[in-house]
């Protein structure tokens, strides 16, 4: 398959279907994605990139508007951009700021880089973690269902090392929320990296439910993290 089709993928995961949250994870997601942004950008359409990970790369950006024939400084100029670095910082974003934000600067499309890697503190109880992670996720799905596009990003799996979000290992019960997006997100764009470059899924997982990760959310009612219709 192509780098061509790969991109026109990651441009149809910006335009989820009413109410769905979109997902691009695995190798390169990022990247990819902040290309794709290219195309609304040069459109003049307002974005709000909230940014977990710490991989927001406006060279991305710029390189590819100009790509297209376009002015990568004005493509940057309407998007905004927030960070966080703990998960509840995370959640502070998305349940007050980025509602805010999108009416502030009329924006339509909401970018969310690296969601779960903010959960990797081991420092943060089980319980805590998913009480959090099920708030952000209603306060995405709330922004959804009023008509904003939402598009999730980042790995499909939890960092195999420490990373900035944590100085010990990362605990593996965290998995399941990195697991629980990709299994959720629709469509859903997967990228492996293999030998000699990279493979490319997308999944439109209609009519699947929302079933949570084995052992994921232990202590945690199931209807009220798969309610909403994800």
């Amino acid at each position: 398959m192509s780098s061509l089709d790969m991109e026109r993928a990651s441009s149809l995961c910006l335009s989820p279907p009413p109410g769905k949250m979109a997902g691009i994870f695995g190798d390169g997601a990022c990247g990819l994605a902040l290309r794709a942004l290219a195309v609304p950008l040069l459109r003049a359409e307002g974005v709000v990139a909230v940014d977990g990970a710490n991989r927001f790369d406006p060279y991305e950006i710029s390189r590819a508007a100009r790509a297209r024939g376009g002015d990568g400084r004005e493509a940057l100029s309407r998007i905004r951009v927030s960070r966080a670095f703990t998960c509840h910082q995370m959640e502070a974003l998305l349940s007050r700021r980025l509602p805010e934000a999108l009416s502030r600067f009329d924006a339509r499309l909401a970018l969310v880089l690296g969601l779960p890697e903010t959960f990797a503190d081991a420092d943060v109880p089980y319980t805590e973690a998913c009480r959090v992670f099920r708030n952000c996720l209603s306060a995405l799905r709330t922004l959804a269902r009023g008509g904003t596009r939402i598009v999730l990003v980042g790995k499909g799996e939890p960092p195999a090392s420490v990373s900035h979000h944590a100085v010990g290992p990362v605990p593996a019960d965290r998995a399941g929320f990195f697991r629980y997006l990709v299994r959720t997100a629709d469509p859903v764009l997967l990228l492996k990296r293999v030998e000699g470059g990279l493979t490319w899924e997308l999944r439109r997982p209609e009519g699947h439910p929302a079933v949570l990760p084995e052992g994921a959310f232990a202590g945690v009612p199931a209807a009220r993290l798969s309610g909403g219709g994800s």
